[in-house]
């Protein structure tokens, strides 16, 4: 017992050293805006969905004898496993994208990385993305909140040798987890809290598992798929069905943990064995395994949600040069506070000099979605109004006004949340027309006339999963005068795999607009004029009556056609011309593209689901409600032609035809001995039913009614 107290006593202090003080409410913006997104953000209005590869546990998306949740942790173990701390070499850096095949077997790594590659950027590194898969990995099977830093840099090759394999010897295991940084009794700590998900499959590693001798040739670590004690709890009682621990691997020496678990007289797996224990143990040990970084790596706080955060800001010429539109939403984290307690939430802000030139100077936003992780709740809050551009505006504070009265004022840690009004991106007039080439249109404040487009481009690696994030700078030329801006344009041509997926900066001296997407823009680029009502991209088709010393011309898309106006498809109704984006999915259930894509293609795709869209020719969107905001969109703007069918159109970039099911009740809806009760919604991080899952690309109505015999109610 002697042993047992001071080790728990020990991974208490080093969870103490690990995580000190509460973290501070974060300043923004910061550098980890991106990625707390990913993190906060699984469900609902402006969901970014990192979650749902591994929602609920137990799931992956290529079917039974697979749990994605799983590979995500072996995933980051087998990226870190090379690191040495003795060097300051490898760790979590990201190196095992070039280190698929020999000691890193299985499809599991290739399909883990082929899941995080939409998610980079230049805001958030594959490395950070494999941390980030611990958390998001741990805390959906129930485990403990696992803190993730950020700031790693991803490696440019492969890393040395050295991951741990089946066969090793205790010496050997105990040498390569002491160069990263583990010691014996956390070696046993982090093998059980890795081990505590997943299993082994037949067909890597066949001494192990022999093929044919477990279902789906997929043996268990032990007798859940949750993160929980029993990897050790069973181990501890002599109840273990580790194929790792007994079995075949004895007759072949391949059963490291249980060398691994005895390996100090079986003190360490004997504490875990308490269920506290071995939460708390596992939240320091897989932080710790994925803070085993290179030298010179400087990692920040770890991510905390925002409890205010202003979301998609934007400040917009308007034509006439006399106004800027001033758009976006603030997100206010809901968890211990419900929206329904606040009554109003106004944005309170300076003109460009710090003053109150600006008449009121508030801005009234109102509810717009809400969204969830894991643990938290959030209310977006949009707005958008007109503000004069001679003295615009410089920062603002959030008023929160409570049913009860009472107010609340978010300054930003005293700092106010900074505007910059010098260089401003002109989305209405930007656009990507011919299918790959990019117009950026941008305001810059006078006396400047100068402003660089530089874009972060994915760029495609012979034989690597991951693509390559390379910039190209392109200077932009002056194109008139309006008001106090000069309006600059620059063009570039894409590849057509970067239309969706390229994300660009524009600067001018000091100041700069961030972080923009290609896929966000229409195809149609509108005009800017001298004066009139404000112009946009949805009615811009025309400027034979404005001055052509002071318009940027309308810029068509010579490969695309008319969209009609009523397609006609069996079943659906036809809704529209719709916004989306690459961002923020609108459609979420499950999507596909391809060379053949049509109405017929896509309704055939989609069925079950309530809505479908076509997009940029030849994408097709499935879903069951909007996951994310859309807006109906002039019929002009979907104007590509279909891929399998050019005589109908397939949306555009960010534009969607979206069609929804004219029938109440599914066709395959009658099945004997149950009653159909309706379309019901169901969440990723809450599911409505939880008594049994399966996933079955084969899947049919009577078959999950088979598969859920015993059961009062089932739904697919």
């Amino acid at each position: 017992m002697g042993i047992k107290r001071s080790l728990v006593i020990l991974i208490s202090a080093l969870w103490a050293c690990l995580h000190g003080a509460a973290a501070a409410a974060p300043t923004w913006p910061s550098a980890v805006d991106e990625l707390e997104d990913i993190m906060f953000l699984n469900t609902g209005y402006r969901a970014r969905g990192f979650a749902t590869a591994v929602t609920p546990c137990g799931f992956s998306a290529q079917g039974p004898g697979r749990i994605a949740a799983a590979e995500w942790i072996r995933t980051a173990f087998h990226d870190m496993a090379t690191g040495n701390v003795f060097l300051g070499t490898g760790g979590l850096d990201a190196s095992l994208v070039f280190e698929l095949g020999g000691d890193n077997v299985g499809p599991a790594f290739e399909t883990t990385l082929t899941t995080y590659a939409p998610f980079l950027t230049s805001r958030s590194s594959m490395s950070d993305i494999i941390a980030m898969g611990i958390y998001t990995a741990v805390r959906s099977c129930g485990g403990p909140v696992v803190p993730i830093k950020t700031g790693r840099i991803d490696a440019t090759e492969a890393g040395s040798p050295g991951v741990p394999l089946p066969q090793n010897s205790l010496y050997t295991f105990q040498n390569q987890f002491q160069r990263t940084g583990f010691d014996t009794s956390q070696m046993i700590a982090v093998t059980a809290c890795g081990h505590t998900l997943g299993g082994v499959h037949a067909a890597n590693f066949p001494q192990i598992v022999p093929v044919g001798t477990a279902p789906n040739d997929y043996k268990l670590m032990d007798s859940t798929t949750k993160f929980d004690e029993k990897i050790a709890s069973e181990y501890v009682a002599g109840t273990s069905t580790d194929p790792m621990t007994v079995g075949p691997a004895k007759a072949s020496g391949r059963d490291s943990d249980f060398r691994v678990f005895s390996a100090d007289g079986n003190a360490t797996i004997s504490s875990l064995a308490d269920p506290a224990t071995f939460a708390s143990t596992c939240q320091a040990m897989l932080q710790k395994m994925i803070e085993v970084v290179p030298d010179g790596t400087t990692l920040t706080d770890p991510i905390a949600a925002y409890d205010v955060k202003p979301v998609a800001l934007q400040l917009t010429l308007q034509s006439g040069g006399s106004s800027i539109q001033f758009s976006g939403e603030i997100r206010v984290r809901t968890t211990t506070r419900p929206a329904s307690q606040i009554a109003t939430v106004q944005l309170v802000y300076k003109d460009r000099t710090g003053g109150s030139n600006c008449g009121g100077c508030k801005i009234s936003a109102t509810q717009k979605g809400t969204a969830a992780g894991f643990d938290d709740s959030f209310t977006f809050y949009a707005f958008s109004a007109q503000i004069p551009s001679q003295s615009s505006i410089s920062a603002f504070n959030v008023l929160i006004t409570l049913a009860s009265g009472a107010t609340e004022t978010y300054d930003n840690n005293g700092q106010g949340y900074a505007m910059q009004d010098n260089v401003m991106l002109q989305t209405p007039q930007s656009c990507v027309t011919g299918g790959t080439t990019l117009t950026v249109t941008a305001a810059v404040r006078s006396p400047a006339t100068t402003a660089n487009l530089v874009l972060t481009l994915k760029v495609p690696r012979s034989g690597i999963i991951t693509p390559d994030l390379q910039t190209q700078t392109v200077a932009m030329t002056q194109k008139s005068t309006l008001g106090p801006y000069n309006i600059l344009t620059g063009t570039y041509t894409l590849q057509s795999a970067q239309v969706q997926t390229t994300k660009f900066d524009i600067t001018s001296g000091q100041s700069s607009d961030v972080f923009k997407s290609t896929g966000d823009l229409g195809t149609t680029c509108g005009s800017l004029d001298a004066g009139g009502s404000t112009s946009s991209s949805t009615s811009l088709s025309s400027t034979s009556n404005r001055p052509t010393s002071t318009t940027l011309q309308t810029v068509t898309t010579p490969s695309t056609t008319s969209s009609p106006s009523t397609p006609t498809v069996s079943g659906y109704d036809y809704q529209g011309c719709y916004t989306d984006s690459t961002s923020a999915r609108v459609l979420t259930g499950k999507s596909t593209s391809g060379s053949t894509m049509s109405y017929k293609t896509c309704a055939s795709y989609c069925s079950g689901y309530t809505y479908w869209g076509v997009e940029y020719g030849s994408q097709c969107y499935c879903g069951n409600s909007f996951s994310n905001p859309t807006a109906s969109a002039p019929a002009s703007d979907c104007s590509m032609k279909c891929s399998g069918d050019g005589t109908q159109v397939c949306g555009a970039g960010s534009r969607m035809n979206l069609f929804k099911s004219n029938s109440q009740t599914p066709t395959n809806a009658t099945v004997a001995g149950w009653t159909y009760s309706g379309c019901y919604t169901d969440s990723t991080s809450a599911r409505v039913l939880t008594g049994k899952y399966n996933y079955d690309s084969a899947l049919t109505i009577e078959r999950c009614a088979t598969l859920c015999k015993g059961f009062k109610i089932f739904g697919a």
